[in-house]
């Protein structure tokens, strides 16, 4: 420092520099908000069809120009008037015009909170266009993952109501056969008294055929009965599968394989 007068260095010269260009992208953003303003004022007094040809040649505007004016007028208008009317609001006075076209692609309700969670006035163009992608891709992720939960749900809850149903089935099962059984048991002392008595031949035969005809359904409800606790317990097993899927998927693999093999070998065994 020489004679009061702060040495002149290449920070301070940057300093400057990026200074000038913050106060130069808010203006622009500014001015943009009223140009904006005056285009939608301007598009609906222009008749119908002339509106390309009126930004053509009125203000040397292509429609996509226009069409982003319009938004930014659109989206911050509102908050610009705010902004004059109160020193507190902080979201357009310092906003770029580069940043505010990027926090178009942030939904109104939510820029204003975006802006303040992520310190967007200090970052740069490249470092805002991450922070929106990396906001996009969370909510894409969360969105995918609320969708696998719902699918998720939807197949515990239809496993469910099939094992339901089951149980069901296996309880009048267990019914049917202790039905048959005591019906044996009944047929067994008829026979067991005929053959003691003076039955004729053809009644013991009858008894007997009629013993092994229930003997013989008694072995299809068993093998039902026992079928339908297997299904039972896959189903169990199943919706115990799909429960662990998104919260172990590794865990989920390693026993959807062991289970396919299980399978495999009984197939084998039949």
């Amino acid at each position: 420092m020489a004679n009061g007068i702060t040495e002149r260095t290449p920070q301070i010269i940057a300093a400057e520099i990026n200074s000038i260009k913050d106060q130069s992208g808010r203006m622009l953003l500014f001015s943009s908000i009223e140009i904006g303003q005056r285009l939608t004022e301007a598009k609906s007094m222009v008749s119908h069809g002339e509106w390309g040809k009126w930004l053509e040649s009125s203000v040397s505007y292509s429609q996509s120009t226009a069409n982003k004016l319009m938004r930014l007028f659109e989206e911050y208008g509102a908050k610009l008037t705010v902004a004059q009317d109160n020193s507190n609001s902080e979201l357009i006075p310092n906003l770029s015009y580069t940043q505010a076209i990027i926090l178009l692609g942030i939904p109104e309700e939510e820029r204003e909170s975006f802006v303040a969670e992520n310190d967007v006035v200090g970052m740069s163009t490249r470092e805002l266009k991450q922070a929106v992608l990396e906001r996009d891709q969370a909510l894409s992720e969360k969105a995918e993952l609320q969708n696998a939960l719902d699918a998720n749900q939807g197949a515990v809850t239809k496993i469910t109501s099939e094992r339901d149903e089951l149980r069901k089935e296996a309880s009048g099962l267990q019914a049917a056969i202790h039905t048959k059984e005591s019906t044996i048991k009944t047929l067994q002392k008829k026979l067991d008294a005929a053959k003691e008595g003076e039955a004729s031949a053809a009644k013991i035969i009858a008894l007997e055929k009629e013993i092994k005809v229930a003997q013989i359904k008694l072995s299809a409800n068993k093998v039902s009965f026992l079928y339908n606790n297997i299904a039972i317990e896959f189903e169990e097993l199943l919706k115990e599968l799909t429960k662990l899927a998104p919260s172990d998927p590794e865990a989920h693999e390693k026993y959807k394989g062991e289970v396919s093999g299980l399978i495999g070998k009984i197939a084998e065994k039949l």
